[in-house]
């Protein structure tokens, strides 16, 4: 039986209007995927402290949130962010990764392979319960040494 789970492609408004397609990602990059239904400046700084290192790991960082492009617009501004911060105005991406309640409070975190595979995946009510980035580093470099295809897979 096969457990592996695959992520599904999705597309979803960001800065600027641009479109981040999951696809693109595909044989390229790991992704780190958080959803947040409270996004805040405090989660979004440490999260653009750890996206330099991110990068390095052939990682992207990407952040789903129930807001408009105008609401993303801000958060940007205010905090000079330089990862992605999804538009998921209605909720469509959210509901496929993620079953909640409405309204209630959600912070998930998925760590992907360069092909949509989840490797590790939490949910949790507040971001602060969610792994630490030095934890989601040292996943990204667990991926990165399974993968057949990069230096140190099998």
């Amino acid at each position: 039986m096969n457990d592996r789970v695959i992520v599904p492609t999705f597309h979803l408004p960001s800065r600027d209007h641009n479109v981040f397609d999951s696809s693109d990602l595909k044989r390229k990059k790991n992704l780190v995927l958080f959803f947040l239904t409270q996004p805040d400046s405090d989660f979004f700084l440490k999260a653009e402290e750890a996206y330099r290192v991110i990068k390095q790991e052939n990682a992207e960082l990407a952040v789903v949130c129930p807001l408009s492009i105008d609401q993303i617009e801000v958060f940007y501004r205010k905090n000079r962010l330089s990862f992605s911060i999804l538009a998921d105005e209605d909720g469509g991406v959210f509901s496929k990764f993620i079953s909640s309640e409405k309204g209630e409070p959600v912070a998930a975190l998925f760590i992907m392979d360069k092909f949509a595979e989840v490797f590790f995946h939490y949910v949790e009510k507040d971001a602060g319960l969610l792994p630490p980035f030095e934890d989601i580093i040292r996943s990204l470099n667990f991926i990165e040494s399974q993968c057949p295809e990069c230096q140190g897979g099998f």
